[in-house]
């Protein structure tokens, strides 16, 4: 670092910070290099992205009384026995989802960490003092646990949506209102990490930039399960197959003619094929959602990570932060 990057009032960076700040100006130049949407596609894609934001404004503290009430209070209508194991362990991990947002959201487990270092942190302000290397020992392991939280909670709404009260549709639109508070909770954790205000100009316009990246990965995920119950629901009973039931449910099509393949050739029973949609819903919904909140805690980790190397050593920010 050059006497031009940094005033005398400021601390020197530490080897660590010097090592970081290159790694992070490579990460960033990396992702200015992939090519963007055609215009078309961008404007498609930003006008899915606004209709789906006004369905779910709140960002914060709401979600412990959205999530799983909607699903518990269904209107008085009676789950059938045999499926409230089913439908009772997918609340409970709801339930672990919703308390993992609540705490995402709240800096004082941060204060407390560096606190029981021997450090003496009690604000955000306070954060920004120490040196990177104290303050990424927070966000060890962190991505993670944010693609196993989005494994668990895509497991848990694609399995709801089979269960067969009035309730199951709408898990796929509660699915994204979790996937939006999931999403903001893990933006705000890493801003927090780093002594970054997410309410602030840069916390907010990351935030607004990663819940749009998210949202970007919905509607894909959305079809594919909407896709696999409606197969299901339709062909529970059947005992042959018809041409219309295969073009309407193209996903029964596709894996009928997969299980073909592998078994050369041989006639595959209707009921097999309906009996694995469930298990495509959840997979479906449960890959796509970990992949997209892994990449997010990522990005986010290394915002936050620029943003306050830039910030405490007074640094130019890569072209495509400013």
């Amino acid at each position: 670092m050059t006497s031009s990057e940094a005033t005398t009032d400021r601390p020197r960076m530490s080897p660590y910070e010097a090592k970081a700040w290159t790694e992070l100006d490579e990460f960033w130049q990396r992702k200015a290099s992939r090519r963007s949407l055609p215009p078309k596609a961008e404007q498609a894609k930003d006008a899915a992205v606004a209709r789906i934001k006004e369905a779910a404004t709140a960002t914060r503290g709401y979600i412990s009384a959205v999530t799983p009430q909607p699903v518990k209070d269904i209107g008085g209508i009676v789950i059938d026995r045999a499926l409230e194991p089913t439908a009772e362990a997918a609340l409970g991990l709801i339930e672990w989802v919703t308390e993992t947002v609540q705490e995402f959201s709240d800096p004082e487990a941060i204060y407390a960490h560096h606190r029981d270092q021997g450090r003496p942190v009690a604000s955000l302000t306070d954060l920004r003092e120490l040196d990177l290397e104290d303050l990424d020992e927070v966000t060890r392991g962190f991505v993670w646990r944010c693609r196993t939280t989005g494994v668990v909670e895509g497991a848990a709404l694609g399995l709801i949506t089979f269960v067969p009260i009035a309730g199951s549709v709408a898990a796929i639109g509660l699915d994204l209102i979790i996937m939006h508070a999931l999403s903001t909770a893990i933006a705000t954790r890493a801003a927090h990490a780093y002594g970054l205000d997410p309410a602030g100009d840069a916390g907010r316009n990351h935030l607004d930039r990663m819940i749009r990246k998210a949202w970007t990965a919905q509607a894909p995920k959305a079809g594919t399960v909407k896709g696999a119950r409606d197969a299901f629901v339709e062909g529970a009973g059947r005992v042959r197959w018809s041409d219309k039931f295969r073009n309407d449910h193209r996903i029964a099509a596709a894996v009928e003619k997969l299980l073909k393949q592998v078994s050369n050739g041989q006639h595959i029973p209707i009921e097999k094929v309906v009996a694995k949609m469930p298990a495509i819903a959840v997979v479906t919904s449960a890959g796509i959602n970990g992949t997209v909140l892994g990449s997010l805690a990522k990005t986010s980790v290394r915002y936050s990570q620029t943003i306050h190397l830039a910030q405490k050593h007074n640094l130019a920010l890569p072209p495509n932060l400013t």
